[in-house]
């Protein structure tokens, strides 16, 4: 079953989400990251970057295999322009 987070339902006006990046990204520690797929954004995990920033994971465009660390934002404009929205 699909997930969505609490930051795509914000950013698309969706009717409901399952979870929330910044309540996982609250709990962890610098240079953390934890696997969280939100189907909507495309993004694949969370982290927090040494200096405490948000960074989402998504799908490298180069290479699928390979993961990219995003802000928020941009893995919104992304999904906007990835034609995601539902």
């Amino acid at each position: 079953m699909a997930e969505f987070s609490k930051q795509y339902q914000d950013a698309f006006d969706f009717d409901w989400n399952d979870f929330d990046y910044e309540e996982i990204f609250n709990d962890l520690k610098s240079n953390e990251a934890v696997g969280q797929i939100c189907e909507g954004l495309g993004t694949l995990a969370v982290a927090k970057s040494e200096d405490g920033r948000m960074l989402l994971g998504v799908e490298s465009e180069e290479n699928p295999e390979y993961i990219q660390w995003v802000s928020l934002e941009t893995a919104i404009e992304r999904s906007r322009s990835l034609g995601t929205e539902e």
